[in-house]
Order: structure tokens, then C-alpha cells, then sequence
């Protein structure tokens, strides 16, 4: 039996269901914004949705990522780590649906030239 490559995703991680990647994309957003409301706001939803979903995230992973406060938030040591793993995995993600998107239009591939001696 061949073996995924990565398994972890799959098994108790990403893939399993257990944290949904728009999860992630809010956590990106609360962290770049460092408020909820401004980050619901600049993703065009709600602040309860990205609230309960960076909550659900914290819960998942069993970590605060934020310390709260009346004005905001702040990464804690966790946050930091994780938020710089997270934007990295995004920004790889974004640019395989980038790429396989340009390859289908054929912007994007492998040429060959072949050249002869005269």
C-alpha cells in the first residue's frame, strides 16, 4: 500500500475536518487587522462569524493565539508561530491554484528547443 505523502493532513489534521481552511484565512486576516472587526471587515462577513471561528481554531489546536483586550487583539508567542506557518502554507496554496490554472489555459509549462549543428 502506498502511503500519502502527507498523512498527518489526513489523519487528525486539515483534511480530517477538523480545521476548515477559511478558519485559517480569518486567523490570517484577524492577525494582519489585530481586531476582529476589522478583519470581518475587510473578509466581507460578520464579526461573530470570524470570532467563533478563530475561537473553534483555538479550541482545535488547543492554544490561544490572541490575548484579547477592549481595543484588540495581540498574537501570543503561539499566534506568532503559528501565524508565520499558516501564511506560508497559504501563500504555496495559492500559488498551486495559480499555477494549475495557468497551465490548463496553457500560459504555463515546459518548453523544449531542440538545436542542430549546421
Amino acid at each position: 500500500m502506498r502511503r500519502t505523502r502527507h498523512r498527518s493532513l489526513v489523519n487528525g489534521g486539515i483534511l480530517s475536518g477538523r480545521i476548515p481552511l477559511i478558519s485559517l484565512v480569518q486567523f490570517v486576516a484577524v492577525a494582519e487587522h489585530l481586531n476582529f472587526r476589522h478583519a470581518a471587515n475587510a473578509l466581507g462577513v460578520s464579526q461573530s462569524s470570524v470570532s467563533a471561528r478563530v475561537k473553534a481554531l483555538e479550541e482545535n489546536l488547543g492554544v490561544l493565539l490572541f490575548e484579547r483586550h477592549a481595543r484588540g487583539v495581540r498574537l501570543t508567542d503561539a499566534g506568532r508561530h503559528f501565524m508565520e506557518r499558516v501564511v506560508a502554507g497559504v501563500d504555496q496554496l495559492d500559488h498551486a491554484v495559480k499555477t494549475a490554472g495557468m497551465t490548463a489555459q496553457g500560459e504555463c509549462g515546459r518548453l523544449r528547443i531542440g538545436v542542430y549543428a549546421l
